[in-house]
């Protein structure tokens, strides 16, 4: 069997690991917050299972990679890059949003510093992605268009 060596497959691993640790935050979820799932919040009562948790973070993590990837490969290095940099603002305007609904919105200040710390870190990953891939475009080497032998010098 071949080792997991290729920029992409170190990315999927990477990101699987990110993913274990921003579920383990979100199972240290406060009492209180538990039991506001159970009882008044049941559209969140996904968090309350670790594997349905992972599976729905690390699902979102590569959909976003396969998009990514795909636009890398066939599109031009232009596009590819307004692409990863718009996926990337919205990665950077979750992660305002994210902080500001913690911020002000009493129940959600409740959940506490670990369950919070798990939503900020999903969003550091996705706009760690979005970079990864403006960088890999930045080495990618630059279009070349085949020589007519027709043409004149």
């Amino acid at each position: 069997m071949k080792p997991l060596r290729s920029p992409l497959s170190i990315l999927i691993v990477t990101q699987a690991l990110l993913c274990l640790l921003e579920t383990y935050l979100v199972s240290k979820i406060s009492f209180i917050g538990k039991v506001g799932i159970a009882i008044v919040h049941r559209e969140y009562s996904l968090l309350r299972s670790g594997w349905k948790t992972f599976l729905l973070l690390f699902s979102i993590q590569v959909v976003i990679i396969i998009i990514q990837s795909i636009i890398e490969k066939k599109s031009p290095k232009r596009l590819a890059t307004i692409v990863s940099a718009a996926i990337l603002l919205l990665g950077v305007i979750g992660l305002y949003v994210t902080f500001q609904d913690f911020l002000h919105t009493y129940t959600h200040r409740l959940l506490k510093e670990r369950f919070h710390a798990a939503f900020y870190l999903f969003w550091l990953s996705w706009t760690g992605t979005c970079l990864y891939f403006i960088v890999l475009l930045n080495k990618r080497k630059p279009e070349t268009f085949p020589l007519d032998p027709n043409m004149p010098i």
